[in-house]
């Protein structure tokens, strides 16, 4: 059965779907059967992987609406990946779904439809915690908090981890939560502050990797490519690719291989 993993933060501009895109392209270099689930209504994830998303026709919105309609007519390939895209039409399922029987364990019904296929779920959340983040906190096992190394970031990170564990005890759902360190830059000082903050804060639910920042990272959506794709050289590629080997490891899917 798959792994299911949300990508989540309540603050913009973390690299939360640059995580989502990236760390199922890197688990898919490894072999594993990979989905991205895209649960923001801005499509950005899904856009990254080439999808017209104002042309496609079934989205998340009408999976988690519609009971008739099975996961698997909203899944595109692209290579290794699939994509289940969303569009703006997810704002008005957010609306519908808080009227619903089962409103908060609707993507999890849907995803047990195609999970026997997959080795992991990706999920990238919106930039809130609403009823379209609880229903994907409520499918998955692990939550990735993405950080990135500004000031205000701190300020919020307790709150947000404690509002996660909150929807996991109302919702009787055990949730691992691991945080991400982005847009580290090895050469500024504040970066290695919030990195020691982090770490003393939560050392027990921080990734060894972080994710440096790297031009490139910005720069491969608008070629419709992972980091992989888009320069496989390069630092942002290396950092993903070690972020995915962790997430395995955290599994025993590679047992301390490289």
């Amino acid at each position: 059965m798959a792994e299911i993993i949300s990508i989540e933060n309540q603050k913009g501009g973390c690299g939360k779907t640059t995580t989502a895109v990236n760390l199922s392209a890197g688990l898919a270099l490894f072999g594993m059967k990979t989905l991205l689930v895209d649960m923001d209504p801005q499509g950005n994830a899904s856009m990254t992987y080439g999808v017209n998303i104002e042309d496609i026709p079934i989205s998340m919105a009408d999976v988690l609406l519609d009971p008739e309609i099975e996961m698997k007519y909203n899944i595109f390939n692209k290579g290794s990946i699939h994509i289940a895209p969303s569009n703006p039409t997810l704002n008005y399922a957010e609306e519908r779904l808080h009227t619903m029987k089962g409103k908060v364990t609707r993507l999890k019904e849907k995803l047990r439809e195609v999970e026997g296929y997959y080795d992991y779920i990706v999920i990238d959340c919106p930039p809130n915690i609403g009823i379209l983040t609880t229903n994907a906190l409520m499918a998955s096992k692990w939550v990735i908090v993405p950080v990135d190394m500004g000031f205000y970031s701190l300020v919020g990170i307790r709150q947000l981890l404690a509002r996660v564990e909150e929807v996991g005890a109302i919702h009787e759902s055990s949730l691992q939560i691991r945080i991400l360190l982005t847009m580290f830059d090895e050469k500024n000082t504040l970066s290695w502050q919030i990195k020691e903050k982090v770490a003393d804060a939560f050392k027990d639910r921080m990734f060894k990797t972080a994710i440096r920042r790297d031009v490139r990272l910005a720069e491969a959506p608008s070629h419709l490519k992972s980091v992989f794709e888009y320069d496989w050289e390069g630092e942002g590629a290396e950092d993903y690719l070690n972020l995915a080997r962790e997430v395995l490891l955290k599994r025993g899917v590679l047992n301390g291989r490289s």
